[in-house]
């Protein structure tokens, strides 16, 4: 038997990776300065949590971004692997 009061609507899933108001050690690098805290996540400008998102580039056709950063990518990768089998 499932309760009303159970069935409330879900709390807002937090963006930050700490909770408001939490010491954040090791950013305050300088002496005889008050400690840095975390602020509430509305306190964050919105660009800050798209920041790790990977890039998403429309294909525009033959030549285009997409296509350059593709092969761009994958002869990165064909350098690495190259480099990596020179060491074995």
């Amino acid at each position: 038997m499932i309760h009303p009061a159970s069935e409330s609507i879900p709390a807002a899933t937090p963006r930050s990776s700490c909770a408001p108001d939490t010491i954040l050690t090791g950013v305050n690098y300088l002496k005889g300065q008050p400690p840095v805290v975390s602020l509430t996540d509305d306190a964050y400008p919105e660009w800050l949590w798209d920041v790790l998102k990977p890039k998403v580039y429309e294909d525009d056709g033959p030549g285009g971004k997409k296509e350059r950063m593709e092969r761009r990518k994958a002869n990165r990768q064909s350098i690495k692997d190259r480099n990596f089998m020179q060491t074995q």
